[in-house]
């Protein structure tokens, strides 16, 4: 199973694949941001896009949204307000205060015909230091996220019978010289 994940001036932001419609995005440390994002506090709004044609986002747990844009704006420095953009804009009203751990389930529902793909989602973050402020603190992540590979149980079954067969060679050794 494959997820995706990003580190950028010390935050961590990843997505995974709950189902062919369903993608959970994490942000985790984004309360000890380094960087221009230090000192932030408050997290305005978030996007996701190039996941493919869907007609509907809703979010199924994690903290909620004022509202839910999909499609036709772009998440820029003013919130949710650029041009078309093709994915789904969140904004939080208030403002979201960060912690340590946040995390979203979110539901698409595919364009008739259309099968989502969140293999390489794009992710947009707008993060702010006070309540007032109208633009963003430092820069708008913009980033697709890369894919981070996980194991399958068969590879680490094949690497414990490996060192099976080296602690068998290495005692047959021992056992010959003494």
């Amino acid at each position: 199973m494959a997820g995706n994940s990003l580190t950028f001036q010390g935050v961590t932001f990843s997505t995974y694949a709950v189902d062919s419609d369903t993608l959970q995005l994490t942000i985790d440390n984004a309360n000890a941001a380094t960087g221009n994002w230090t000192g932030v506090q408050y997290l305005k709004a978030f996007a996701l896009k190039d996941i493919g044609d869907f007609t509907a986002a809703s979010v199924v747990s994690g903290p909620s949204f004022s509202s839910v844009v999909e499609g036709n704006q772009e998440l820029n420095a003013n919130g949710c307000a650029g041009g078309a953009s093709g994915g789904a804009c969140f904004t939080f009203s208030p403002l979201a205060a960060l912690t340590s751990s946040m995390s979203w389930t979110i539901n698409f529902t595919a364009a008739i015909g259309k099968t989502l793909d969140f293999s390489a989602p794009h992710l947009k973050v707008d993060f702010y230091k006070t309540l007032t402020q109208t633009k963003s603190t430092g820069d708008l992540l913009s980033q697709t996220l890369p894919v981070t590979a996980v194991p399958e149980p068969e590879t680490y079954a094949l690497m414990l019978a490996g060192l099976g067969l080296l602690a068998t060679i290495a005692r047959r050794r021992k056992a010959r010289q003494g």
